[in-house]
């Protein structure tokens, strides 16, 4: 899986006109190799990936400049990353039911 998205960072640079199929790329890769490959946050992964599929669309009509639109994937990324640790850390806060 790793190999299949390096490839996909070096065939399609982060740049207008690129930018979707980057990240189409890379949720086809990531889709391809399931939840076995990527563990337990695969559905958090498929998240980003679909946020990432937006951004890359607004960088290649112009909406976002290649550098707004890396300044979202990373607020993106960051939120959705806090998104689930608060909701990991409130599941192991639950009793456990028998």
């Amino acid at each position: 899986m790793h190999e299949a998205v390096s490839e996909c960072f070096s065939k399609y640079p982060f740049a207008k006109g690129t930018a979707y199929q980057r990240f189409n790329c890379i949720y086809q890769a990531h889709a391809h190799y399931g939840p076995d490959a990527m563990g337990a946050q695969y559905s958090l992964r498929l998240q980003v990936d679909l946020a990432s599929l937006k951004v890359g669309q607004d960088v290649d009509s112009g909406i976002l400049t290649p550098e707004e639109g890396k300044t979202t994937l990373r607020w993106v990324t960051d939120k959705a990353y806090a998104q689930a640790s608060q909701q990991q850390a409130w599941a192991s806060a639950q009793p456990k039911r028998n």
